[in-house]
């Protein structure tokens, strides 16, 4: 199984849905190596080429794989084991390295710290950029993955430019660079210290130097030169190969790391010429490499991995790592460095991860040999270590790639390159980490470096590892003074440096030492506060996203005593450092346009409130909190607005706390203008209500100027230069610095009140937030003269002529009541006016409104209009219209109202057409109706808007009365406002609100004993939460439906509606609805909690009263009657307790549990609304109460699943699972055994709506099981349970494991011996038959699939006798079995049966009607009843009534047409066993494949049309000539796809593989060419029709397509012989006989078709017809029976007939031949076929391919010849076969006779393809059970290849175009196939994905682990 698993676990690595998927696959790769330490590097192999996957995701999960995999592999220490073996250097160079001067002995490719060329590498260095464009470098494909590492080592050097400028090698030929090298080391003199070959200090050592001959220069570039246009040609074929060869990159982990060297090699001798790469044959490449030792090339054979199969031993190890010589990982991490280097990011960033992994935890052992010394060993291990930091700090220097996501640049690689770095430092001596520190300190500071510019990439990337040195060596940081101040003094500079992502990391780095840092350094503290404070000031940008971080810096350094005293003492020296002057320089970024940033600074505000000390709160004043009262009112972003609140709270709790007065005396001078912005109104769609700016106050102190374009919403006169220069000092809060920077105001939308622009609901919630604040505000304020200072501002507003600001100040009210504790007079005031609100009537409109009110009025002036000018009305006659509206300011009691408006359209509209004459009532009508449309349009839009303002003012007034607990006597009104919000509110946020308040109403009724209203309120809200029809059905409109599933109409739901806008509307205001009430009775379970039954027993009541009533024993009888409101009730109630279980009290899990029975009865309710809704109740309750709920399923619901009377019982069950899956997401991972084997029985369920729902369920579920087994139990689940479970993993086991099929002994004597391969196939389908799955044998010809098929069947007719009489179970009944077969074969089928089994009853219903007649009162009591497909069909109504056991399609390939009226009947037949024998299920097309399994497990593949699309057309677009290499890729996906879905289902074998005993079969085209007469018509043929059929080849319609079919068949029987075209209707016919007759020979000749010719030649070859020298006398024993027999095919009867007739009566008349074919009846086949068989000196027998081709058995003959050939190959194999099966002994010969250049030929072509796709989809992995591990079973089944209607297809045609891409970048319209200029880029991701990846602590973490 390991292997199997295995497989699937890293597939999920990719293919994984979820990251829960991925990281569990991780974790058990993980375990895997824990439980198998010798796995190691078998997992490594299959796991490692995923860090270069494309996807993020992918990477990640193969990095957290891998760091898995290597933590449970043992140590290397070769120093720990006590027999130190003698060096083996095994060709290496480190055996004798000199070691004198005790220097570290690096390798000849190691780099150094030490003398690391920081200024080589930032000049010449070649940069890393996103891709560099070099997606294929078509060099390297040629090369083998060993030669592939060998080069691209090679060209690091120069790529890292320590080997001087680097130049593209396409540019320069090696000629260049060999004359040039010289002249390189010349012009730079100071290389020789970048000496890396040898230790430094013996550079000038000539043994070093001559260590290896290899490495002096080439004399002369000479010996290896190769031509221009050699190059090109090279460059060419590399080309080419590379195309074949892309698809997947190999690696190769045979060689040993110092036989080919990385990186740069030792310069000092010259540079190293990089040359184009010639593979020569004999591996002389010495042009090339310099740096090969010699003699350990062919040490080992180089073995590529290509994926599985798994050699015995990995190619990971090297024989030096495998004897334990050397460090496990050299290879691997060998690749990876060569990777960090590779031009797509991605591939860097994978090799980064990997290398990180395995530093972590092995680098203590990176580089050790053994043999050596510990001390040795040590310095070893120090240089490997030493020389990965080297190649760190390259990328940090070259790495340019960087992803702006949000506000800021992320770098990924410098990132990870960071953490590997991180790694590394922990196994590093001092020494070492100091080198380090010095180059990065170098790549921040680039002060001595030469370098041209500032580079601001290095800088960032010397910061980033300076952070991670910073967080992993903390000890060296504190104990080595020159450390901490090397980055004290980076950082210093780096918060100073002009790049934005340099100032975030430099603040980055010091958080994690923060606190390390202040108790070390605390006389530093001063100098670097007023830095960070320094930096924040001159944050000029307004884009800078570093603000945030250095922000964060400030806030952590804040929290320390020790920096506040700094502070402190910074503030005595300066008062310019005091906090009251310091913490106001935050303010500006309080409205910064990066939101991050906005966040940090209120983050670092609360730290400062929470700072405790006496001259820490001097800066709390009244300007801080009306700046961030102000972020209430403008802010958009929702978690901003709610941290603003919180600093808000903080911020008047820290006045309030030194009294009342003082707060008052901070906030008075800002209280109007906040309250007066609070209840400022909001206009409409493009008619905004702007605030007043100079309301607003800047950070500076200042107040706004007024908004320059406060009559417009957005300001777009670009002329207004005053203007605008103005606007750029008015709004912008970041304004604060001096410098007057250029800054953007975020605000300016909101400010305007632009409604378009900013979106109504956000402009609600921002004031749902400042009135709670204001609320807050109110409280805090002295008691005295609250109402005197506030009631002015506010009271008036309630009764405001504008609906918004009603409802505003309502709001202000309720949140001063939410936080009030004694009620006060502004209490009583407000509660007064509420009270009005809330009962009195409204006024007719509000100002706010108006705008509805003035188009409505000029759409009726429209209207009269039209009456004045179409229909000629005199103006006298028409009703005048008030000029103002309502509304308006100037509006009296006579203003136009919506009741005025109604009039004109209704009364007068029809009074004034009365009025027109015939005449005018014709030429007007259309004029004046569709005015009045737009009219009744825009008074239904005034009236709709006019509504919903009372709605809102009606809610919030009632929710501020029930906050202030003063319900009135009579609350009906306040009830009532609050339960049509509920109802109605499209805003969410308002809705919520009064759901709240409902709540809480409730509660108030319940304290004051109002029962009666409780009961009516709660009733509502469980009506209203059951609105919805999606979530709860309607009772009776469904009442009718008994059997069939609903959920599968509820998914599909695509009925077509009459209205369908109006429904779609009621759809909405029912989902609203739901929403709303749910969310009220959400409330209510919350405030309550475990009391909410006692204290409202009407929920209780409505929920447990109706399941209890109708399921505690039979169902109602009246429930259907449309008048009773039982079944609605009881749908309801399930579904309220499915709405609310998530939301209970855990308390009151019991009595959910005891309701549950309840529910598992409901599901074998007869009705399937019942049914739908409780599989909906009982799978949320699961989710809830899981374990609990997972017992029941399993012991109440899975049972029914498998009762075979009752439909409904099954079809509840599985649509519970159904919903389950859905519902539980991953969290039905531990429960996934329990639920497989019970879908998969049902997958064969005689109902189709439980087969499509259980084909659906299983594709789910399938995926998950390899993940099940490493999920921990979950606690409690009970014992009888786990027992169950381990006997369904027994099952699942066999299923995705050949090895674990129980072999199976048949109960019955079967009268023959069967070939291991046989009993094998006879387990696989007694493992079918178990657990009732159906599948295709598919055997090879020839190998018994009928004794295997005879064998289950006895068995199983045996078993279930046994049974039936032990138990006299009805569903163990006797039941026959039925065998479909060609007619040929029935005869076959019966001598079989004889023959094997004959204790059993066999009928033949075949022959002709009166035959079949006979024997049909036999056909329900016989065991086997065979009959031909033709009969099936024609007899499907008599086969129907008969259930059968077991359903053979024997060569069931002829079901291969679904529209077939044969499929269609076979498809009918009932029976609990299907089989499909088939030695070709796919012959022409995989369409086939889908029909045979919509006979065997229906929906399996889905409905035709899905599964066209997804497998027919890519592989049939792959096939031609002409298709791209994205359609071939997409046709070898859609290949493997299906074969993997399908495996488990098929078995096949082929003879080559189970028959050691069967002789070969040589299969030979025998070519023969046209004779002149065949090429004279063929001539004439293809000039008179060639046009003809051309223009017709496109035409779609059928006579076209005849025409063609014609035309093709009178090639093909021209092929043959001139005679069957030349017939007398022929136009050429009396010219051709008359020549033919002048030359005295006749059509029918046999030298006008070779083929006759070719065939007696063949035939006299083989020794048939030869004519023995003795005529008279007995004929010798040879004579008699020829040494061979021949079996001929034609596919025409008439080319039979000239065969028989030329060739064997005149050519060979000694021949003795049978003959089969459509003309012999089919009772009789068999007799001939017994005859040939039997009788040896029959020489010949002639067949059609359609007749003898089938089943037949005739190995009596050894050779076959084809004289035609069949467009579809597996007819011909077939045939080939009949002589090629078990029986033969001797080889068999096929020849094939083929006209040259004619139409055959292309025949053959064809059928090669289609042999290619047939043997792809079914191929040998099919053999045995092998496959039921189905490769993948998991890719098997995406949903999207089950049923359309139940899931979201997989992928869109990728080229297509649909309405989401229909435009490319440009903006112009994409044609189909093309691809749009921004299509090639990968997809981006969440920045989410970055922050887990790279968050500082999380890494730490692991680095502790």
């Amino acid at each position: 199984m390991a292997a199997s698993r295995l497989d699937r676990l890293v597939t999920l690595l990719e293919t994984g849905s979820t990251q829960l998927i991925r990281n569990t696959a991780a974790q058990q790769l993980a375990d895997v190596q824990k439980n198998h330490l010798d796995e190691l590097f078998n997992l490594l192999t299959r796991v490692v080429p995923y860090l270069r996957s494309p996807s993020w995701d992918t990477r990640t999960a193969a990095a957290r794989a891998i760091g898995g995999i290597v933590e449970h592999a043992e140590k290397y220490d070769p120093n720990a084991t006590l027999d130190d073996t003698k060096p083996d250097t095994n060709g290496d160079d480190h055996g004798d390295v000199k070691n004198e001067n005790g220097t570290l002995p690096t390798g000849p490719d190691q780099l150094q710290l030490g003398t690391l060329d920081v200024e080589s590498i930032l000049t010449y260095g070649k940069e890393l950029l996103g891709s560099a464009g070099k997606q294929y470098d078509f060099k390297l494909a040629g090369l083998n993955a060993s030669e592939r590492l060998a080069h691209q080592k090679k060209t690091l050097t120069s790529r890292l430019g320590l080997g001087g400028e680097y130049i593209e090698d396409d540019l320069v030929t090696e000629k260049d660079i060999a004359i040039r090298s010289g002249s390189f080391s010349a012009s730079l003199p100071g290389l020789p210290k970048l000496d890396t070959g040898v230790s430094s200090t013996s550079s000038q050592n000539d043994e070093a130097l001559m260590k290896s001959p290899d490495n002096m220069p080439p004399t002369t570039p000479a010996e290896g030169e190769m031509s221009k246009r050699q190059l090109n040609m090279l460059k060419r074929r590399r080309k080419e190969e590379l195309k074949r060869d892309n698809k997947k990159f190999k690696y190769d982990f045979a060689q040993r790391r110092s036989s080919t060297s990385v990186g740069p090699t030792s310069l000092e001798a010259d540079v190293k010429p990089e040359i184009k790469e010639e593979p020569s044959e004999n591996g002389n490449t010495d042009y090339l490499s310099l740096e090969r030792k010699g003699g350990d090339d062919d040490s080992k054979m180089v073995s590529e991995f290509k994926g599985l199969p798994v050699q015995e031993k990995s190619s990971l190890v090297t024989e030096a790592e495998e004897e334990g010589n050397e460090w496990p990982y050299d290879r691997l991490c060998e690749f990876l460095t060569v990777d960090l280097f590779d031009p797509a990011w991605e591939i860097r960033h994978g090799a980064a991860m990997g290398l990180r992994e395995i530093a972590r935890v092995h680098g203590e052992g990176a580089g050790r040999q053994g043999g050596k010394t510990r001390a040795e060993n040590d310095k070893l291990n120090q240089a490997w270590l030493d020389d990965l930091a080297c190649r760190l700090c390259c990328v940090f220097m070259l790495d340019r790639f960087a992803d702006y996501v949000a506000d800021s640049a992320v770098a990924p690689i410098r990132e990870t390159a960071g953490q590997v770095l991180g790694a590394v430092l922990q196994h590093l001596p001092s020494s070492s980490v100091h080198d380090i520190n010095r180059i990065l300190y170098r790549l921040v500071m680039q002060k001595d470096l030469k370098v041209s510019r500032r580079i601001w990439h290095a800088c960032h990337g010397g910061m980033i590892g300076m952070r991670y040195l910073v967080a992993v060596r903390k000890d060296l940081l504190f104990q080595d003074a020159s450390l901490m101040d090397g980055v004290l003094e980076c950082v210093i500079k780096g918060l100073g440096d002009q790049d934005d992502d340099v100032r975030s990391v430099s603040a980055a780095t010091l958080i994690p030492v923060a606190q390390e840092f202040v108790n070390v350094r605390r006389n530093e503290l001063k100098h670097l506060i007023s830095v960070v404070w320094e930096c924040l000031s001159s944050l000029s940008d307004d884009l800078s996203a570093s603000t945030g971080a250095v922000m964060d810096l400030l806030a952590k350094l804040c929290s320390f005593p020790e920096v506040l005293e700094a502070m402190k003492e910074n503030a005595e020296v300066d008062p310019d450092q005091s906090f009251e002057d310091l913490v106001p320089r935050l303010y500006p970024f309080l409205r910064h346009t990066i939101r991050t940033v906005r966040s940090a600074v209120l983050r670092a505000l609360l730290t400062f409130i929470g700072i405790e000390g006496a001259d820490t709160k001097g800066w709390i004043k009244g300007r801080a909190l009306r700046l961030v009262y102000q972020n209430l009112l403008v802010e958009r972003d929702d978690e901003v607005l709610k941290l603003s609140l919180d600093v808000w709270n903080s911020l008047v709790d820290a006045l309030a706390q030194q009294g009342s007065d003082y707060f008052r005396q901070e906030f008075e001078p800002h209280a109007a203008s906040l309250a007066a912005l609070t209840v400022h109104p909001i206009g409409i769609s493009r008619h905004p209500l702007p605030m007043d700016a100079t309301l607003f106050l800047k950070p500076s102190g200042q107040l706004y100027a007024p908004l320059a374009s406060a009559h417009r919403a957005s300001p777009v006169n670009g002329t207004a230069e005053p203007a605008k220069k103005r606007r750029k000092s008015e709004k912008n809060q970041s304004t604060a610095v001096p410098t007057g920077p250029v800054s953007h105001n975020i605000d300016a939308a909101i400010m305007q009140g632009d409604v378009d622009l900013v979106g109504a609901d956000t402009m609600i919630r921002t004031r749902i937030f400042a009135t709670r604040a204001l609320g807050k505000a109110i409280s805090v304020w002295p008691v005295e003269d609250r109402s005197t200072f506030f009631g002015p501002k506010l009271l008036p507003h309630l009764t405001s002529v504008y609906g918004s600001s009603q409802i505003f100040s309502a709001m202000a009210f309720e949140g001063y009541a939410a936080v009030l504790d004694a009620k006060d007079d502004l209490a009583t005031a407000a509660a007064t006016e509420l009270r009005a609100m809330v009962e009195e009537e409204r006024p007719g409109c509000y100002t706010d409104q108006t705008n509805y009110l003035r188009i409505a009025r000029a759409q009726c002036q429209q209207l009269l209009n039209a009456f004045a000018e179409q229909a000629h009305v005199p103006g006298n006659k028409l009703p005048v219209m008030a000029v103002v509206c309502q509304g308006d300011p100037e509006a009296g009691k006579n203003a136009f109202s919506i009741e005025n408006a109604e009039k004109i359209v209704t009364v007068e509209f029809d009074r004034l057409k009365k009025g027109l004459s015939s005449v005018q009532r014709m030429a007007a009508t259309e004029a004046l109706d569709t005015a009045r449309l737009d009219a009744e349009a825009a008074i239904s839009a005034a009236r709709i808007a006019k509504l919903r303002s009372d709605l809102r003012i009606h809610s919030t007034a009632a929710a501020a009365l029930i906050a202030f607990q003063d319900l009135p006597k009579k609350p009906q009104y306040t009830i009532k406002a609050l339960m049509d919000s509920v109802k109605e509110e499209e805003n969410i946020d308002l809705q919520h609100r009064s759901a709240c308040a409902a709540a809480s109403l409730i509660a108030q009724l319940v304290a004051s004993q109002r029962p009666k209203v409780v009961e009516k309120v709660v009733g509502n809200l469980v009506k209203f939460c059951c609105m919805e029809t999606s979530e709860t059905p309607e009772f009776h409109p469904n009442a009718a439906k008994e059997a069939g599933i609903l959920s599968l109409q509820k998914d599909e739901d695509i009925q077509d509606r009459p209205d369908a806008a109006k429904y779609e509307q009621e759809a909405r205001a029912a989902r609203i609805t739901r929403r709303g009430a749910k969310d009220a009775l959400e409330q209510l379970c919350q405030s309550f909690g475990a009391e909410i039954f006692t204290q409202v027993p009407k929920l209780r009541e409505v929920i447990e009263g109706p399941i209890r009533h109708c399921f505690a024993g039979e169902l109602p009888a009246d429930i259907t009657e449309p008048e009773t409101s039982t079944g609605q009730e009881v749908v309801d109630a399930m579904s309220t307790l499915r709405a609310l279980v998530a939301t209970l009290d855990p308390a009151l899990h019991d009595w959910v549990l005891d309701l549950l029975p309840y529910v598992a009865t409901a599901l074998q309710s007869k009705l399937s609304v019942l049914r739908y809704t409780a599989a909906k109740c009982f799978a949320s309750v699961c989710s809830v109460i899981t374990v609990q709920g997972f017992t029941m399923l399993v012991e109440k619901v899975l049972p029914t699943i498998t009762n075979a009377l009752e439909v409904v019982h099954r079809q509840g069950a599985i649509e519970c699972i159904y919903h389950l899956i859905q519902v539980m997401g991953d969290g039905i991972l531990p429960y996934v055994i329990f639920l497989l084997v019970p879908v998969l029985g049902r997958m064969s369920d005689s109902d189709s709506g439980v087969r499509l729902i259980a084909t659906t369920a299983f594709a789910t579920l399938v995926k998950l099981v390899p993940l099940e087994s490493g999920i921990p139990d979950p606690p409690g689940l009970p014992q009888s349970l786990l027992e169950g479970r381990d006997r369904e993993r027994k099952f699942i086991a066999q299923m995705l494991d050949p090895k674990k099929v129980e072999a199976f002994e048949m109960p019955v004597a079967i009268k023959a011996e069967l070939r291991s391969y046989q009993q094998e196939g006879v387990n696989w389908l007694r493992f079918l038959n178990k657990y009732n799955l159906h599948g295709v044998l598919c055997d090879d010809m020839g190998l018994g699939k009928t004794l295997q098929t005879l064998c289950i069947v006895a068995s199983d007719h045996h078993m279930r006798a046994e049974e039936f009489a032990k138990t006299g179970a009805p569903d163990q009944a006797r039941m026959p079995s039925l065998i479909i077969c060609p007619p040929t074969l029935t005869g076959h089928w019966k001598q079989e049966i004889r023959q094997y089994a004959p204790f059993l009853t066999a009928v033949a219903y075949a022959g002709p009607p009166g035959d079949r007649s006979r024997v049909r009162s036999q056909l329900a009591t016989a065991d086997i009843v065979i009959t031909s497909y033709e009969i099936s069909r024609n007899d499907v109504e008599i086969l129907l009534p008969i259930n059968w056991n077991y359903c053979v399609l024997d060569e069931g390939h002829l079901i291969k047409n679904p529209k077939a009226k044969v499929t269609q009947a076979v498809k009918r037949l009932l029976s609990n066993h299907r089989l499909i024998l088939s030695g070709t299920p796919i012959q022409n097309n995989v369409l086939e494949l889908w029909s045979l399994f919509d006979f065997l497990m229906p929906g399996f593949l889905g409905t035709e049309k899905v599964f066209q699309d997804r497998f027919a057309k890519p592989i049939a677009a792959s096939r031609f000539a002409k298709s791209s290499s994205k359609e071939q890729e997409a046709g070898a996906l859609a290949i493997e796809s299906l074969h993997k879905q399908v495996l488990p289902f098929l078995l096949r074998r082929l003879k080559e593989e189970v028959l050691n005993d069967l002789p070969p079969k040589i299969l030979q085209n025998y070519y023969c060419d046209l004779s002149d007469l065949q090429r004279k018509l063929f001539d004439d043929f293809s000039r008179k029709e060639a046009k003809s059929i051309q223009d017709m080849a496109g035409n779609p319609d059928k006579e076209a397509k005849q025409h063609i079919f014609q035309a093709l068949q009178y090639m093909r029987k021209l092929c043959n012989s001139p005679a069957m075209v030349m017939k007398e209707g022929h136009k050429q016919y009396a010219a051709i006989q008359e020549s033919l007759r002048k030359e005295g020979s006749s059509i029918k000749d046999a030298k006008h078709a070779p083929k006759l010719t070719a065939l007696r030649d063949l035939l006299v070859d083989c020794g048939i017809g030869v004519e023995s020298a003795d005529t008279g006398g007995v004929p010798t024993a040879d004579q008699a029976v020829s040494q061979h027999r021949a079996l001929i095919f034609c596919q025409m009867k008439e080319m039979l007939d000239m065969v028989e007739s030329t060739v064997l009566k005149k050519l060979l008349p000694s021949v003795t031949f049978a003959r089969l074919d459509g003309s012999v009846e089919a009772s009789k086949r068999q007799d001939v076929v017994n005859r040939f068989n039997s009788d040896p000196s029959i020489d010949c027998l002639l067949l059609t391919t359609s007749v003898g081709g089938l089943g037949l058995n005739l190995t009596g003959a050894d050779t076959v010849i084809f004289v035609e050939h069949d467009w579809n190959p597996q007819k011909d194999i077939q045939a080939m076969d009949r002589a090629h099966r078990i029986g033969q002994k001797k080889v068999v010969n096929v020849y094939r006779l083929i006209t040259r250049g004619t139409l055959e030929e292309k025949i053959l072509n064809l059928q090669r393809f289609k042999i290619d796709v047939a043997s792809t989809v079914v191929n040998q992995q099919n053999a045995g059970l092998g496959s039921m591990e189905t490769d993948q079973i998991l890719d098997l089944f995406n949903l999207g290849e089950t049923d359309p209607n139940l899931s979201i297809s997989d992928k869109p045609d990728t080229n297509g175009v649909d309405e989401s891409n229909a435009v490319d970048a440009e903006g112009n319209v994409k044609e189909k196939g093309k691809k749009g200029i921004l299509d090639e880029l990968s997809e981006l991701w969440d920045e989410k994905q970055y922050e887990e990846e790279f968050n500082l602590d999380g890494f730490l973490k692991t680095m502790k682990a």
